[in-house]
């Protein structure tokens, strides 16, 4: 049981924190209520990148050709502000940007003769500078999916060849160039 000169000293400690209670729910209340404004002006709510999105352009391409070391590439899409309109061996880029760059070749046998087992190599060079080289595996006679992201300026030229020459699947499920316009 409390002494008798403690008994007031609870009353003053159940007063004091009832009081620092109010203030605190008026605290969160206000900060809650009046934090949310519709002014968009208010610092702190400005993107730090200033970045305006805008929607990604894709293009596919399909392999054309026979026995070839540059590959020649035609457009699936028919309208695009991304390449050259007649691109052929060499696309051109006429737009500033992040790529992604997405490639598979796989080689078919010329008329009758199988795949050699040779060591075959796909390269992608933009301006003539390799940017991504592969291999192609014996088993599946195909590079699988190379892909790279890159940040390219208008009027780079991208080719890809393939060393030594060799035949290549036409079909776009499994030689085709994809290329993203990100921003």
């Amino acid at each position: 049981m409390p002494q008798r000169s403690q008994h007031p000293l609870i009353y003053v400690l159940l007063i004091w924190t009832s009081i620092v209670t109010i203030i605190l729910f008026v605290f969160i209340t206000l900060f809650f209520t009046l934090g949310q404004s519709s002014n968009s002006s208010t610092v702190g709510h400005t993107s730090p990148l200033h970045i305006t999105p805008s929607s990604p352009e894709i293009l596919n391409f399909q392999a054309e050709g026979l026995n070839q070391s540059t590959i020649k590439w035609i457009t699936i899409q028919s309208e695009s502000s991304l390449i050259s309109k007649d691109p052929g061996q060499t696309i051109m880029f006429l737009k500033d940007g992040n790529y992604i760059l997405n490639l598979q070749v796989t080689l078919s046998p010329c008329g009758k003769e199988p795949v050699s087992n040779k060591a075959y190599s796909v390269t992608l060079k933009l301006n003539g500078k390799e940017k991504l080289v592969g291999r192609i595996n014996t088993n599946s006679n195909s590079t699988g999916l190379l892909s790279r992201i890159l940040r390219l300026a208008a009027g780079t030229t991208l080719v890809i060849s393939i060393d030594p020459g060799a035949c290549i699947e036409t079909s776009v499920g499994l030689t085709h160039l994809d290329i993203i316009w990100l921003y």
